[in-house]
C-alpha cells in the first residue's frame, strides 16, 4: 500500500509538472523590486540593465569522421589477381571563435505554436584545425587467387616521415540562427542552424610515403580540396543560465551540406582519395552587455526603453 502511495504522488508531481511547463517557458526575467523571496535565494534582485546583444566566445574540439567500413577493390596486375585497401582515420583537432550574440526585442513577426520562433542569432570569426589520415594496404596473389605473393603498404605522411596524416588550418566565418527550449528557468536546449565558410590558409601535406593506389585499375583518385569551404551546419547544445543576461552552452555543431566545390552535397572534405566529416566539439559562452547609467540615476532610460527591457527579457 505505501509503494502505490508512492506512485500516485509521483504520478501527481508529473502531471503537475508537465501543465505548468507553458508557464514556466514564459516567464518574466525582468529586473525586479527586493522581497523575502530574493533574500532567501541569494538576496537583491538583479537589478541591472541588459541590451538584447552581447558578445560570444566558443572553443573546443573537432574530430573528422570517415566511412565505418573500408571497401577492398580486386583488380589484374601482369595477369594476376590483386586487391588494394584504403584505410582512413580521424585525427583531433580543435578551433576557436568570438563573435556577438543578438537577441530579437518586441512582438515577434515569426511565430511557432504562438511562440517566438527565433530565440537568438550570432556570428563568430576565428580558426580551425582540421586533421585525418590515410593509409594503403595493396596484396598481390598467386594464379589461383588464394596465397598472398606479396604485400604493399603507404601512408599519407609529411616529406620527412615524421608524422601520419595532415593537419590543414583555416581562417573561418560563421552566421547561426537559433530556437531555445526551455526546461525550467536554468537550462534549455539550444538548436542552431547556420553557414560557415573556412578558408585554408595552412596546407596539409599531400605527400604519400609508401605505395598509394594513384594508377591502379579502377581506384579512387587522389583529391585535395579547394581552399575555400562553405557548408550549411547543425548545432545542437544544452544551455545553462549562469546568471541573467550570462550563458553557458555546451554542444556539437556538424555540417549537413557542402556548398563549395558542390559534389553531391556532400559536407565532407577530400583529402587523398577519401572523404572527412569535421565534427566540433564547443563550449560556449554568452554574456550580454549592460546599459550605461546616466546621471548616476539607478533608473536608467525612458519609460519606453523599460518596456522594450521587460519586453524583450519575456521572451527569453
Amino acid at each position: 500500500m505505501k509503494g502505490i502511495h508512492q506512485m500516485k504522488l509521483l504520478v501527481v508531481l508529473i502531471f503537475g509538472v508537465i501543465t505548468n511547463l507553458p508557464a514556466i517557458g514564459q516567464r518574466d526575467l525582468s529586473p525586479k523590486k527586493g522581497s523575502s523571496r530574493n533574500k532567501i535565494f541569494g538576496g537583491a534582485a538583479d537589478r541591472r540593465e541588459l541590451r538584447n546583444y552581447g558578445f560570444q566566445f566558443s572553443a573546443g574540439p573537432n574530430y573528422t569522421l570517415t566511412r565505418l567500413h573500408n571497401e577492398t577493390i580486386r583488380f589484374q596486375s601482369g595477369g594476376r589477381p590483386a586487391d588494394y585497401t584504403i584505410d582512413p582515420s580521424g585525427r583531433i583537432g580543435g578551433f576557436v571563435e568570438i563573435g556577438m550574440a543578438h537577441f530579437p526585442i518586441g512582438e515577434p513577426k515569426l511565430k511557432f505554436i504562438k511562440k517566438r520562433f527565433l530565440s537568438y542569432y550570432d556570428w563568430g570569426v576565428g580558426f580551425k584545425n582540421i586533421g585525418g589520415k590515410e593509409a594503403t594496404d595493396i596484396n598481390y596473389y598467386d594464379p589461383t587467387g588464394s596465397v598472398i605473393v606479396s604485400s604493399q603498404h603507404g601512408d599519407g605522411n609529411d616529406i620527412a616521415n615524421t608524422t601520419k596524416g595532415f593537419y590543414n588550418g583555416y581562417v573561418s566565418g560563421r552566421f547561426s540562427l537559433h530556437k531555445n527550449i526551455y526546461f525550467g528557468e536554468k537550462y534549455y536546449l539550444d538548436n542552431g542552424l547556420g553557414v560557415n565558410f573556412d578558408y585554408r590558409v595552412m596546407n596539409g601535406t599531400q605527400n604519400y610515403i609508401g605505395t598509394s593506389t594513384v594508377g591502379l585499375t579502377g581506384a579512387q583518385p587522389q583529391h585535395f580540396h579547394p581552399p575555400l569551404v562553405a557548408q550549411i551546419h547543425y548545432d545542437i547544445g544544452f544551455g545553462i543560465k549562469i546568471r541573467r543576461g550570462s550563458y553557458l552552452i555546451p554542444g556539437i555543431q556538424i555540417p549537413i551540406l557542402g556548398l563549395a566545390e558542390f559534389h553531391k552535397g556532400s559536407p565532407s572534405l577530400q583529402w587523398y582519395s577519401s572523404n572527412y566529416l569535421p565534427v566540433f566539439f564547443h563550449l560556449k559562452f554568452i554574456k550580454l552587455l549592460e546599459k550605461k547609467k546616466t546621471n548616476g540615476c539607478s533608473n536608467a532610460g525612458s519609460e519606453e526603453d523599460r518596456k522594450r527591457n521587460k519586453e524583450y527579457m519575456q521572451g527569453q
